[in-house]
């Protein structure tokens, strides 16, 4: 997440070194912003926070973000001690998700353990422009709303996503009302947990 404050994303690590990080991400942020990092160590299970620069622009067809950190904490050497010691072939992956997640902060931030743990490329969007930016620049798999089902900003989120990108997945993820809606391809009860999600954003694009 932006430093100075922004929208936040959930990605992969690609590779770290003694001074930096390489991201797997189509979240776009320009060379020099300030970024705070939180890593979780796949050794330990334990968070870490790092603070770093863009340095490298996630751009097509890589979409490779690179971060130079800044005075990285002790633990990081440690980290990156375990990650060479674990180095081996490429493991050659399936196609990763790219998920645009829309809607107010405070959702965002209460479902972010669900996204962190899907193993997603996820996008944070809370307002109209940073909705429209990645819709018109980034090839998504599906659209999430964390918003109610009546909220009067449903349809023309939708709608837009609907215009642009026809073949991204629409999903509500929600509690209480919900029914049919031509805009929407599903509705996901809120506490039904990432397998319900994992079901309405792969079941069209398997």
């Amino acid at each position: 997440m932006p430093l100075l404050g922004g929208d936040m994303a959930v990605c992969r690590t690609r590779d770290v070194s003694d001074v930096g990080v390489c991201l797997d991400t189509a979240a776009w942020f320009p060379i020099g912003t300030r970024l705070s990092l939180t890593l979780l160590d796949p050794v330990s299970g334990t968070a870490m926070e790092v603070i770093g620069d863009v340095v490298r622009e996630a751009t097509a067809p890589s979409w490779y973000l690179g971060i130079l950190l800044i005075e990285p904490p002790g633990e990081w050497q440690a980290l990156v001690a375990g990650a060479a010691r674990q180095t081996g072939p490429m493991e050659k992956r399936g196609k990763r998700l790219r998920v645009l997640v829309v809607g107010d902060e405070h959702r965002q931030r209460g479902a972010m353990a669900l996204y962190v743990t899907s193993g997603w490329d996820v996008l944070f969007a809370s307002d109209e422009d940073s909705i429209a930016e990645a819709v018109d620049n980034i090839e998504l798999d599906a659209v999430v709303a964390e918003l109610d089902a009546a909220d009067p900003r449903l349809p023309p989120i939708m709608a837009g996503v609907r215009r642009v990108q026809p073949s991204a997945r629409r999903v509500v993820r929600t509690a209480g009302g919900r029914g049919s809606d031509d805009l929407l391809h599903r509705f996901v009860d809120r506490d039904a947990g990432l397998d319900a999600l994992l079901d309405a954003v792969t079941c069209v694009l398997k």
